[in-house]
């Protein structure tokens, strides 16, 4: 079976378990996205033990499934507290191991809770937080969140394709060699297109404006590419080709989730602002 066929396969069955999480929604979401997280934050904590550091990947963990699930009712009012306690646990923690690196190591740890963990939260967020972005109802945050994935997802799949038949000139060498600007522009118009449909298509036609359609579309088409990009310079600084491999095709859930990490908090600020 070839790379291709693995990538589309994998992606299909994904994407059909994110859209029936995503329709429940609730806490069975919040939980999904909590162990999405949790599976990205620990290739992390790989990738900097490569880098010479020794993240405390127990507590860690422990921080970034507060960070991912802060937006949930029952963990608002804690979440808050809970990630001080947490932090400065880590700073007590690495005054009893007996590391070279106290400083690294502690560093590490609280980047693994942010970097992806705490930017999974916005996903959570995003899906959960009804009344905030659009008139309460259940379908209409469905909608939202499901448009902003595969706005995400398109702009990939886009500037995929794109750049195998067009691509020429180099977007960022030093990091991705394969990565082209023809293939970022189609991207970009992937992403347009996209959303675009889903307003005029989707119960999202009421409640979204063209400048609402424009700000998602940047931050998928856009301004996405860029955790893809940094995601890729943190493993090239390592030498290895993917976070993890259990996922054909795709490699790890780093890997997955890259661009979503930059593109969802962004919807998310914006929306803060201009709805909320």
């Amino acid at each position: 079976m070839s790379n291709l066929t693995q990538r589309v396969l994998t992606a299909l069955v994904g994407s059909f378990v994110v859209v029936v999480t995503l329709w429940i929604g609730g806490e069975v979401f919040a939980l999904a996205i909590t162990a999405v997280g949790l599976l990205a934050q620990n290739e992390v904590y790989r990738l900097l033990e490569r880098a010479g550091t020794r993240p405390l990947v127990g507590l860690g963990l422990a921080l970034g499934a507060v960070a991912v699930l802060r937006p949930v009712a029952w963990m608002a009012p804690v979440a808050g507290p809970l990630l001080v306690l947490g932090g400065l646990a880590v700073l007590v923690a690495v005054l009893f191991l007996r590391t070279e690196t106290p400083l690294l190591d502690a560093a590490a740890t609280l980047f693994g809770a942010a970097y992806p963990a705490a930017l999974c939260g916005a996903l959570v967020a995003l899906r959960l937080d009804e009344r905030a972005w659009l008139a309460g109802t259940h379908d209409e945050a469905f909608w939202l969140t499901t448009a902003v994935l595969f706005c995400v997802w398109g702009a990939d799949t886009f500037a995929y394709f794109t750049g195998r038949a067009l691509g020429t000139h180099p977007l960022f060498p030093r990091v991705s060699p394969k990565k082209t600007w023809e293939g970022a522009v189609g991207g970009a118009v992937g992403a347009v297109l996209l959303a675009a449909g889903f307003k005029v298509f989707t119960p999202l036609a009421g409640v979204l404006t063209w400048a609402d359609v424009a700000a998602v579309a940047f931050a998928c088409g856009i301004a996405s590419p860029f955790g893809d990009l940094a995601e890729s310079h943190f493993k090239r600084s390592v030498d290895v080709k993917d976070s993890a491999s259990f996922l054909p095709g795709h490699g790890g859930m780093l890997d997955r989730i890259d661009a979503a990490v930059v593109a969802v908090p962004l919807v998310v600020i914006y929306l803060h602002f201009a709805k909320g």
